[in-house]
């Protein structure tokens, strides 16, 4: 309680408040430590209340996890006594199965031993199997060995004369042109024919139909093609004469000066400076001369042909002119053949050029039905057909008599190619002896799907080139240069016979 100051002297005075401000202090002081007191004794209280609440939730846990506990135990002791009242019944059926896995494996046991018997009696099988077609392989190849010669003489023989009835049955089928699904087409007879092993009965030189063997198709066809002749008309054809303009009805080129200049131009087109380049002409055409002679200049022109309404002979649409033949005929061939050439006789060239026209494409037909507008495409190659000699036991004795080498009078590979033509002078009116009747087109048919024309300049002038030059654009003025008067135009005329089918 010390003053804060002072007065001593005459005067006194100062903190005259120090001891009233000390004993307030002092009782402030007391309350204050009475009350920090009375916190602590809460705080000790609420202290030890929090323990007793968290020790009674901790014995609540511990009574609880308890009790969880004990009923665990209280469902593991049911399980458990259910486990031992099932023990028995469990015991019993696995006892009965341990019987059926038993019972199963010796069921096994069986089935592997029958198993390897099968397996043995089979190995069995193919060793005596084995030694079987063993034996029976040296007996078919001593018999090949040991066999009689004439016999291999007459299967060589009896192929000989299956080729030539196969052949025959071909040429059935192209002339009558009937489709596959037809009973008296050709295309049934090729597969007998194949399978036949045997001649058949033949009778006084003729095929006897009923019998198996080669004469039976024969005999077949024959009665086929006598009643065919006259449903479809091969006994009575329609003649009919043709000619056809390569330059107005091919080319489609008028008769004027500008179609002049066009026409001149298609001949140097078609225009080549030799002949033995050409395939066809290697394989189809007989040649005036050896290669060895030197190249053959020509002009050569392909084309197809049809028979087709509403179009013309080549292709085009039908027009003022134009010259077609008849499509309600299912069959169209050739029977002569002749060619013109059109202001040729002016010209300083041979009273007798020559040509080649033979047919490279496919012959086409069409049914013979009057309904069925189905065409057939023939690949046709004019084959030489040997004649075969007849022969007698003298040469199925000889030990050097080979049927298809002595038999027959020339070989089966070799084509019978086309010789040159005459080509005349165009005029008017026609002339029926200028037609070439050439053997080798005879029976083709007129549609074709490529024709191939031949004018070799040999054939013109012994200067090849020279007569090309002046068959295309006509005489010499001066220094090279010609007039353009060379031929105007080359015409082709058919004669055919046609078939009026069903």
């Amino acid at each position: 309680c010390l003053p804060k100051n002072l007065i001593a002297g005459v005067a006194s005075g100062g903190d005259v408040t120090s001891g009233g401000r000390c004993a307030m202090k002092g009782l402030g002081l007391v309350k204050k430590n009475i009350m920090d007191g009375i916190g602590q004794a809460f705080e000790t209280s609420a202290a030890a209340v929090g323990a007793s609440i968290e020790d009674v939730s901790l014995s609540s846990a511990i009574q609880i996890s308890t009790l969880d506990d004990r009923l665990e135990l209280f469902g593991l002791e049911g399980e458990l006594t259910e486990l031992l009242r099932r023990e028995p019944l469990m015991r019993i059926e696995l006892t009965q199965r341990a019987g059926t896995v038993e019972e199963l494996f010796r069921k096994y046991q069986q089935q592997l031993a029958e198993g390897q018997r099968h397996l043995a009696a089979l190995i069995r099988f193919r060793k005596e199997g084995a030694a079987a077609t063993q034996e029976y392989r040296y007996q078919d190849m001593a018999f090949r060995i040991f066999r009689n010669d004439a016999l291999q003489k007459y299967r060589a023989t009896f192929d000989l004369a299956a080729r030539y009835v196969y052949l025959a049955a071909a040429a059935y089928d192209y002339e009558t042109n009937l489709l596959g699904s037809d009973q008296k087409a050709g295309q049934q007879f090729l597969t007998d024919i194949v399978r036949e092993r045997s001649i058949g009965q033949i009778l006084g030189g003729e095929p006897i139909a009923g019998s198996r063997g080669l004469a039976d198709p024969m005999a077949r066809m024959s009665q086929n093609f006598d009643v065919l002749k006259g449903q479809m008309g091969f006994n009575n054809p329609q003649v009919e004469t043709n000619r056809f303009s390569l330059r107005r009805e091919l080319f489609r080129i008028d008769d004027d000066e500008a179609g002049d200049e066009a026409w001149r131009r298609e001949l140097e087109e078609a225009r080549v400076d030799n002949l033995w380049d050409l395939p066809e002409f290697r394989r189809f055409a007989r040649p005036p001369q050896p290669e060895s002679a030197g190249p053959l200049p020509g002009l050569v022109f392909r084309f197809p042909t049809t028979v087709t309404f509403g179009l013309n002979f080549f292709h085009w649409p039908l027009g003022p002119g134009d010259s077609t033949y008849d499509p309600t005929r299912f069959s169209t061939k050739v029977r002569g053949v002749g060619t013109w050439f059109r202001d040729y006789a002016d010209l300083p060239l041979t009273e007798t050029p020559r040509i080649y026209m033979f047919p490279v494409g496919a012959d086409v037909l069409r049914a013979p039905s009057y309904d069925d507008f189905t065409t057939r495409q023939w690949q046709i190659i004019d084959q030489v057909l040997p004649v075969p000699f007849p022969i007698g036991s003298q040469e199925l004795q000889s030990a050097n008599w080979i049927p298809m080498a002595d038999s027959l009078s020339d070989s089966f590979n070799q084509i019978r190619r086309y010789s040159q033509f005459r080509a005349h002078h165009f005029s008017e009116p026609f002339d029926e002896g200028e037609i070439i009747t050439d053997s080798r087109l005879i029976g083709r048919s007129v549609w074709n799907r490529e024709w191939v024309v031949i004018i070799p300049g040999g054939s013109l002038l012994a200067d090849a080139n020279e007569g090309l030059d002046t068959f295309i654009n006509g005489l010499e003025i001066d220094d090279g240069e010609r007039d353009g008067q060379g031929v105007s135009d080359i015409r082709i005329f058919f004669k055919t016979y046609s078939y009026s089918g069903n």
